[in-house]
């Protein structure tokens, strides 16, 4: 039998993060399902030997097309290659691709707010040019997306905002997630938050906001061992440094501790030693007029509660659909809220005890094996 062929493209490589992870675990699955697997990028962008230790994925069969000349270079080489292929899956957060595949799926990431030329114009007045180019960007994406076999979405929450706002269908497929579970070791007095430190109009984790909780926290405790790790990437510009110099400022006196860029060992030390985890993207948003700002899944939510660290999240975006509230973690609306819930945790020892393996539960849901049987059940229907 023939191998079915599958052109993979994404412009966003070199950013290491969930949408980079989501791709690269399509091209796991389907190169362990007999498919032939093309992935193509700028030179520089994709190091497969590096990805795949980066991310734990086993990709070392698949073919990396690499094309010179500039991400418009790039699309358009790419965009005529699908010709040749049975099915091209592509990741966007603005920009439509013109596949010519048998079949194409578009990764769609964020929950696009309302487009008008009111929002365009109040961001031309604001000076924000980029993200008003950006979204007259969005409005050709989705009107497209209408011609694509399928919109494939990480949450119900982002499934709901495209097909509400922008009557754009879309099917769920939430991310994969990895078992970062190490058998034996020991939970400590950690409360653990994991994120890319950064800034920005889409998905800002609101480090700023979790300080101020722990601050609060910590003159509420009996004592003064627990401690608060900020595990994230952070860009070397000069905008995410100030942010990062601005929270650790903010940070100074109390037991709070930044990890930055840490390798993937080092995060699963993390994991595995966090009581607690804590998560605000989408605080003071307004989720129905604004959901690009919070969280579009979860991932790192879910990662956490793979090695038994209970999350105490906000209830916004896609952590509504990941937490049962007072079954496997607390979901919170202020800070208040959040240092209750933590407290009455920490108080708690058999509380704990008795969520920490419901907590475990709920992750296999999003386990990469589940993941693999949805992807294969969407595309080959």
């Amino acid at each position: 039998m023939k191998r079915k062929r599958l052109l993979l493209y994404s412009e966003y490589w070199s950013s290491r993060g969930g949408g980079e992870k989501y791709m690269l675990a399509i091209a796991e699955t389907l190169l362990r399902n007999n498919y032939d697997v093309t992935i193509v990028a700028q030179p520089g962008s994709f190091d497969k030997e590096a990805l795949a230790r980066y991310f734990q994925m086993e990709i070392g069969n698949a073919n990396v097309h690499f094309v010179d000349g500039g991400l418009k270079s790039l699309r358009s080489t790419a965009e005529s290659m699908s010709r040749d292929f049975d099915l091209c899956i592509y990741i966007t957060n603005y920009r439509f691709f013109n596949s010519h595949a048998r079949q194409t799926f578009a990764v769609v990431q964020i929950p696009y707010g309302v487009i008008s030329p009111f929002t365009l114009a109040a961001r031309v007045i604001r000076g924000d040019l980029k993200e008003a180019a950006k979204d007259v960007f969005r409005l050709k994406l989705l009107s497209k997306l209408q011609e694509t076999h399928a919109v494939l979405v990480y949450s119900r929450f982002v499934h709901d905002a495209l097909d509400i706002i922008h009557n754009v269908p879309s099917t769920v497929l939430p991310p994969a997630i990895d078992d970062f579970l190490v058998p034996g070791t020991a939970k400590e007095r950690v409360i653990l938050s994991v994120g890319r430190i950064f800034r920005g109009l889409y998905n800002d984790k609101r480090y700023d906001i979790l300080i101020e909780a722990f601050k609060q926290l910590c003159q509420r405790l009996p004592n003064t061992t627990w401690q608060y790790r900020l595990v994230g990437s952070c860009g070397g510009d000069d905008v995410s440094q100030k942010y990062l110099h601005e929270l650790r400022e903010s940070a100074k006196g109390f037991p709070i501790y930044f990890h930055v860029n840490t390798p993937y060992e080092e995060l699963k030390r993390h994991y595995n030693e966090a009581t607690l985890f804590w998560h605000a993207a989408g605080f003071g948003a307004d989720e129905r007029r604004r959901p690009e700002r919070a969280e579009h899944f979860g991932m790192s939510t879910l990662e956490a509660m793979s090695a038994s660290a209970i999350p105490v999240v906000i209830n916004r975006g896609g952590q509504k659909e990941i937490v049962s509230h007072g079954e496997s973690g607390y979901l919170w609306e202020s800070i208040d809220e959040l240092v209750e819930h933590s407290l009455i945790l920490i108080a708690d020892h058999e509380l704990m005890t008795t969520l920490q393996p419901n907590v475990r539960e709920r992750f296999k849901d999003f386990n990469r094996e589940h993941f693999s049987q949805n992807l294969l059940s969407i595309i080959e229907t």
